[in-house]
């Protein structure tokens, strides 16, 4: 068998549980990965993509026409590049300071200070708050879409409004945040809808812009778990949570539809989250990232048996230990794996690392995850 199915058919066939000729995949790069694979694959690494606070950036898509990806990110400021010097300390759109912190292989940006930990409810009324998207803004973005959908066959993941917890957590620091949910509900509810309202007006601009040309929308990052349970009871999601997240999930739904987008909404949330995933479902999303596959209860084969048909699956591809460790060999079996435990080749499966790949996977073990979906297919 070979492939026959473009990206875009490939990964529509797979959001709608429809067979596919293999496996569509998604990949996303720390800025020292793509570094990493560009010099592997002897491909021309300028002009430099422009790395997010998260060392996140939005490759050449032409690169991943070449590797066999199907998805590619558009996000505002997608197409920014930069001279390769990282500055050693910045303060983000929310007033959040950061500093930059190198490591062996690699850097990340980590917080130096959190500006309203000791806000009142007061506070939050005059807080500089991050403006809506300029018109110049939405301008850019639907060029830009347009112009990679014109010019390469890829499927398109919008990524638009930024998380509203960890913004929250940013903001207060991971102890006042824990605390003031617990002791001060009201103060938490008002400042997660603040953050939810803007984060939704950047999710409908994003949709506006280019709501057409999409495969998927992520509605940010919300991570409910950790490894080894959820972070937070399942009374404080049911009962806080989810209702101000609700908003945003169903000002996107409608706005989709309102423009006829076909765009599934996708969550991301790290962990051990099963026990709320029925829970998830019912509020209407349609797609679950990143299947962490060493996380308590995340195994994909029982993740498959309670919701397979029901929910698309994305990522499940172990970047902590598979990737980084093991051989091409161990790659190419664990992909073999997953693909097989979450029956991908009959669609409800966009293979995926269950993160950002940073600096310490080797350009090798990543082609041979890539190679991997197509050794299947040449199985099947």
């Amino acid at each position: 068998m070979t492939d026959h199915m473009t990206s875009r058919v490939r990964v529509a066939a797979a959001l709608n549980f429809q067979p596919v000729d293999r496996v569509p995949v998604d990949l996303n790069l720390s800025f020292d990965a793509y570094l990493n694979l560009c010099k592997a694959l002897g491909w021309p690494a300028t002009p430099l993509p422009k790395p997010s606070l998260a060392m996140e950036v939005c490759p050449d898509p032409h690169l991943y026409e070449q590797l066999g990806v199907d998805l590619y990110s558009v996000k505002f400021h997608g197409d920014a590049s930069f001279d390769g010097n990282l500055i050693a300390a910045v303060t983000d759109a929310w007033g959040v300071p950061y500093r930059l912190v190198r490591q062996s292989l690699g850097a990340l940006y980590e917080f130096t200070g959190h500006p309203l930990a000791d806000a009142t409810l007061k506070d939050l009324e005059s807080y500089p708050w991050p403006a809506p998207p300029t018109e110049a803004m939405k301008v850019a973005l639907r060029e830009r879409t347009k112009r990679i959908h014109a010019t390469t066959g890829l499927a398109l993941c919008g990524r638009f409004g930024v998380p509203v917890m960890e913004t929250a957590i940013g903001l207060l620091g991971f102890e006042q945040w824990y605390v003031r949910l617990l002791t001060e509900p009201e103060f938490t509810r008002a400042l997660l809808r603040k953050i939810e309202s803007i984060a939704t007006a950047w999710d409908l601009a994003g949709i506006e812009a280019c709501g057409k040309h999409l495969a998927i929308l992520k509605v940010s990052g919300e991570d409910f778990g950790s490894q080894q349970s959820l972070l937070y009871s399942p009374d404080t999601i049911r009962g806080l949570l989810l209702p101000i997240l609700c908003r945003r999930w169903d000002a996107v739904h409608a706005k989709l539809k309102a423009c006829g987008s076909p765009a599934r909404v996708m969550l991301h949330s790290c962990g051990a989250i099963k026990p709320i995933i029925p829970d998830l479902l019912a509020v209407g999303i349609e797609v679950l990232d990143p299947i962490q596959p060493n996380a308590v209860g995340m195994n994909p084969a029982g993740l498959y048996a309670d919701f397979g048909g029901r929910l698309t699956f994305h990522g499940g591809i172990d970047v902590q230990g598979v990737l980084p460790h093991e051989s091409a060999a161990g790659v190419r079996a664990h992909v073999r794996a997953v693909i097989a435990a979450l029956h991908g080749h009959a669609g409800g499966y966009i293979l995926s690392p269950s993160h950002t790949v940073q600096a310490d996977v080797p350009a090798a073990n990543l082609l041979a995850a890539l190679d991997a979906t197509r050794e299947t297919n040449r199985e099947g």
